[in-house]
């Protein structure tokens, strides 16, 4: 019995550890937050085709932005494209080309470069959250696959939980795949 409610106890200081470094780590400090929430981002329309700006942190790697602004373009293009792809959004309430031009997109920090996330992921955020991290990995994605990437973390903006954090929600893996089927990329 003491055993087991130690071992309990462990899981659970583990858990809270996590929650608490995850969210730690992937909230974007509130001077670079706010200054970005004054910048503005915008969804318009070139021709018949959807345009959208996000906010991109101006110390983001030129290859990483380069290939961040055509996902982002191609990502609005099968959110209004494919109405499965937008219901992805509905589902949760939120319209998917501005959950894609109220996304934040920050540079992974450096301890997340080598030693964390960005050795799991390409990009990362909370759920809820606006801010996106970037990996430099993210320039050596395809862009289709960037873009479905974009969807994901925006997915995550607008309200969609992952495991492990919520045991009931789905993997990166099926999100991504679902994406994937959506979207069709």
């Amino acid at each position: 019995m003491r055993t087991r409610l130690i071992g309990v106890c462990v899981c659970v200081m583990v858990i809270s550890t996590v929650g608490s470094w995850a969210a730690d780590r992937l909230e974007a400090p509130e001077s670079m937050a706010s200054a970005a929430a004054t910048t503005t981002a915008a969804v318009g329309t070139v021709g018949s085709e959807t345009t959208v700006s996000p906010y991109i942190h101006p110390k983001m790697p030129d290859a990483v932005r380069e290939k961040l602004q055509a996902a982002v373009q191609i990502a609005a293009a099968r959110i209004e494209e494919f109405e499965e792809c937008g219901d992805l959004f509905a589902n949760l309430g939120a319209d998917g080309l501005e959950m894609l031009s109220t996304t934040l997109y920050f540079p992974a920090r450096a301890l997340n470069r080598r030693d964390g996330m960005c050795r799991r992921a390409a990009a990362y955020t909370t759920v809820g959250g606006k801010s996106t991290f970037v990996c430099q990995e993210f320039s050596g994605l395809s862009d289709k696959r960037a873009a479905m990437y974009v969807v994901h973390e925006a997915l995550h903006h607008a309200g969609l939980s992952e495991k492990p954090l919520d045991r009931r929600g789905m993997t990166s893996l099926q999100i991504n795949t679902m994406v994937g089927t959506k979207c069709r990329f």
